[in-house]
């Protein structure tokens, strides 16, 4: 084999490793949140809902189902749940009387509120436990992540491998379980 196809080979092995590494903590980290999550008294859909509306602020019922994959309808009944719940209330939008906007309650924020504080304990901890090396690495990595999520180039010598990246990793891992919870706004 030549010696770049060595390298795209060993490129594509250390990306399923990091790959499969962040899954997994990420799967640690909903499993540290479990017990939290799962006594709360909301179906996926209303937790999604009254997360969106938490990191996204007021939005009329349409909006919300767009940013839910949902139909306006369907949105709806989401929220007169979460009005039901306390979660969340309509309101006339008062730069435009014609619309009514979703809003999170103080008590749906005060939960996000307390579940991402919870998540965040957990991640202090951890990175608190690993080592200089360790947490150096780890944050240029993210800021590498970062760099990519805003549109800026790869480095001149990982630019041609990014093809091979795309093609070695699956977005998924098959079986894995979906990664919920309330995320930073």
């Amino acid at each position: 084999m030549p010696k770049s196809a060595h390298a795209a080979d060993a490129r594509a092995r250390l990306l399923a490793d990091c790959h499969n590494a962040a899954h997994e903590v990420f799967a640690a980290l909903n499993r540290s949140a479990g017990p939290e999550l799962l006594s709360l008294e909301l179906t996926m859909g209303q937790f999604k809902a009254m997360a969106t509306l938490t990191i996204n602020g007021p939005q009329p019922v349409g909006e919300l189902g767009r940013r839910l994959g949902i139909s306006e309808p369907a949105a709806s009944l989401l929220v007169d749940k979460l009005e039901e719940l306390g979660l969340a209330v309509r309101a006339r939008d008062p730069q435009d009387r014609r619309r009514t906007l979703v809003t999170a309650t103080p008590a749906a924020e005060e939960l996000a509120g307390r579940l991402r504080q919870g998540r965040e304990e957990h991640i202090l901890a951890w990175l608190g436990a690993l080592s200089d090396e360790e947490l150096d690495g780890l944050t240029r990595g993210f800021r590498g992540l970062m760099r990519i999520a805003a549109g800026h180039p790869a480095p001149d010598d990982q630019a041609d491998a990014a093809p091979v990246i795309a093609a070695a990793v699956p977005v998924a891992a098959p079986g894995a379980a979906p990664v919920i919870g309330v995320p930073r706004g």
